[in-house]
């Protein structure tokens, strides 16, 4: 059900009715005499099959720079207007990645991990929150004293403690809950070291 809420709220923020939207890719059933030459039957080609059918529904401008390593597959969406995919604060770009990663696990199983970026908006994003933390530690080593960041999204977060992870003078936790969960940074002592928490290990630095 949230999955179809989702898609609902996607289309509709793309300016697409429900019954434009392009069918999910069908594989070719193992065995079958007949075969489908243009079928997708790996990951990355069921990726791309789903999102060019939907964004030529947009603009035929968009095109993808696709790659995949392992189980991760990296989509960038290049031209056309790179606003209406990114969406506000990036709520359409992170809907249309929870989409395609739904279909992907429908055929391959949740193993697989769509990473999806439009006009470079989600490297900009990590970009921040890296010269954040780093901005943060300074003003945590010099002055000695627990600094609390603003609200983040979990990707921001990660980003925050994996970047700092390592720094000889600071650590980090996140503390909250929902959307007022947040970062504190605070010196490293033997103390905190010790009882330093797991810092929001589940979330994913291309998370959005």
């Amino acid at each position: 059900m949230e999955e179809k809420k989702n898609l609902d709220d996607l289309l509709n923020g793309l300016g697409i009715h429900e019954e434009e939207a392009p069918p999910a890719p069908v594989l070719e059933e193992k065995g079958a005499e007949e075969t489908t030459a243009s079928a997708p039957q790996s990951p990355s080609e069921v990726v791309e099959h789903f999102l060019v059918g939907l964004l030529l529904y947009l603009d035929p401008s968009y095109s993808l720079d696709l790659r995949q390593e392992g189980e991760r597959i990296h989509v960038e969406i290049l031209g056309g207007d790179g606003g209406r995919i990114i969406g506000r604060e990036g709520r359409t770009l992170k809907a249309l990645e929870t989409i395609t990663n739904a279909v992907v696990a429908k055929h391959f199983g949740s193993s697989y991990r769509v990473n999806l970026d439009a006009a470079g908006y989600r490297k900009r994003q990590e970009d921040r929150a890296r010269k954040r933390a780093l901005e943060a530690a300074d003003v945590v080593a010099a002055t000695g004293e627990p600094l609390e960041l603003p609200p983040m999204r979990p990707a921001e977060r990660r980003i925050i403690h994996m970047t700092l992870k390592d720094h000889p003078h600071v650590t980090t936790h996140s503390v909250g809950q929902g959307e007022e969960r947040h970062v504190v940074v605070l010196p490293r002592t033997d103390e905190v070291a010790a009882e330093e928490p797991a810092a929001d290990e589940g979330e994913h630095p291309t998370e959005a």
